[in-house]
């Protein structure tokens, strides 16, 4: 049985919010031992090949890992998720047994519009309908049974895991300078690449692999929940304010 969970953005310091969403007898994602068929220990500079994993050891035992893994969750600490919270999902992790299956949520994964719904051989209109698009592959893997973490793409899973990102490389000069340059930031108060230290060099070399997979509505998306979270960021030609 795959039990469905999720943490609920929040905008404050609180304490992080988990949220039981369902239970099924149907698999959410495939089969784990389908999924990792080759292992390779995370390295920055290692590119992997197609069917092949990042892995770490000793998950439970990083600052980064996650309440849920720590306290070993038994299903029955967490609320049910209300529908107003529905759009706020960070993040959701399916429990199978003794692996925990995560993908991150982004705004294009929450879907809320008419539609008509094929069921069978039958047809239905829902003009209020909130729905959520899963991946056929999860964005990580947590191994309970050898504490080790398995993922693909770095980038894809500092926000469920954070400070993670210390794991990255840093953005060389180079591409530091040309973020830097980029159309949607204005540097202000001789602000330059010098600045920039050790963690934001590491959060840039996320941002640009990040960015680099986007097409142009879906950073307009990012950018204007950016503008709206930060307005003090924003200034009069809409670009971010860096000094």
């Amino acid at each position: 049985m795959d039990r469905i969970y999720c943490k609920i953005k929040q905008r404050t310091a609180e304490k992080d919010k988990f949220r039981q969403i369902l239970s099924t007898d149907d698999m959410i994602f495939p089969n784990v031992e389908g999924l990792i068929l080759n292992e390779v220990e995370y390295s920055p500079d290692v590119l992997l090949d197609d069917d092949d994993w990042f892995y770490l050891s000793d998950f439970s035992d990083e600052d980064y890992c996650i309440i849920p893994i720590k306290e070993r969750m038994n299903g029955m600490d967490y609320e049910l998720l209300s529908s107003e919270e529905f759009c706020n999902i960070d993040y959701i992790f399916v429990i199978r047994n003794q692996d925990f299956l995560f993908q991150n949520i982004t705004k294009s994964r929450l879907v809320a519009r008419k539609r008509i719904i094929h069921l069978g051989e039958d047809y239905r209109y829902d003009d209020n309908n909130k729905s959520l698009q899963i991946n056929s592959v999860p964005d990580a893997i947590y191994r309970m049974k050898n504490n080790t973490l398995y993922f693909k793409r770095l980038e894809a899973i500092t926000n469920i895991f954070k400070g993670i990102s210390d794991l990255y490389k840093e953005a060389t000069d180079k591409e530091t300078e040309l973020f830097l340059r980029s159309d949607f930031i204005k540097l202000e108060n001789g602000f330059n690449s010098k600045n920039v230290k050790k963690i934001n060099r590491k959060k840039i070399a996320i941002a640009i692999n990040v960015l680099d997979g986007l097409n142009k509505n879906e950073k307009n998306r990012i950018f204007n929940y950016i503008a709206d979270y930060c307005p003090d960021l924003v200034c009069d030609s809409n670009r971010f304010r860096i000094s």
